[in-house]
């Protein structure tokens, strides 16, 4: 009941405080989880985790960029931007998951899921990727959609150059980055603050070299490496779209 009284309380500022824009933050985020829920129904079914993984992803992204934003230059900006990354993200991510087999529990968790049946016939290997994929999207998406639209309005009101412009993105991505990394770190310190709490007593060598600590870190990174990547790419590519207009 306190959650659904809650949720009734989101719904309700969403709708008075964002009028139409709320009211389609909240259809976006329903949406979403639908996706979410259909991608993990059908993994579960046994079709290729890697396909449903990227079409889930790439649906998402667009329903955050288009659905909330419209369709012009800037969402289309903002979603090559995005593109883009998620490329470079998903190289890191198989190196990663190959390199440090990322895709197992650690022994502070067994107790927690002894209770469950292991014969799941699902490679943890390929879970864990899709968790590092879609442990960055709203954030990247986020910096890209902010990117570009402070570029088109510069670009708007000015007659800078392309160079101009494109230090003048990166000045802006300058910003945000910093709010953005300190919400990614806070997050990061909540989600893992239980998990600190339990090896309070063991060396921080000891801590760091915990599969889920490396795992939580892993995450953390690729979500931070994600959002200062997108700054560039975007501007580059906002700027070539506005000279093609």
């Amino acid at each position: 009941m306190i959650i659904f009284a809650y949720s009734i309380i989101l719904i309700i500022l969403s709708i008075l405080i964002g009028k139409k824009r709320g009211l389609r933050s909240i259809l976006s985020l329903v949406f979403n989880l639908l996706i979410i829920i259909l991608a993990l129904i059908l993994i579960n079914f046994g079709f290729n985790i890697y396909v449903i993984a990227f079409i889930s992803y790439f649906i998402i992204s667009s329903i955050i960029i288009f659905y909330l934003n419209g369709w012009n230059i800037k969402t289309k900006s903002a979603y090559l931007g995005v593109l883009t990354v998620t490329i470079i993200n998903t190289i890191m991510i198989l190196y990663l998951n190959n390199k440090l087999h990322l895709g197992a529990f650690s022994y502070e968790f067994v107790e927690e899921i002894s209770a469950y049946s292991f014969n799941i016939h699902l490679s943890l290997k390929q879970i864990s990727f899709v968790v590092l994929l879609f442990i960055s999207t709203g954030t990247i998406s986020d910096t890209a959609i902010a990117i570009s639209s402070a570029l088109y309005e510069i670009k708007e009101n000015s007659k800078l150059t392309d160079h101009e412009l494109f230090k003048s993105g990166m000045n802006v991505g300058k910003d945000i980055i910093g709010t953005t990394v300190n919400t990614l770190l806070f997050s990061f310190i909540a989600s893992f603050l239980g998990y600190l709490l339990w090896h309070n007593y063991d060396s921080f060598i000891k801590i760091i070299n915990y599969h889920g600590f490396a795992t939580e870190i892993i995450e953390l990174l690729l979500a931070i490496i994600g959002c200062l990547i997108i700054i560039p790419i975007t501007s580059i590519i906002e700027i070539k779209l506005m000279k093609k207009k």
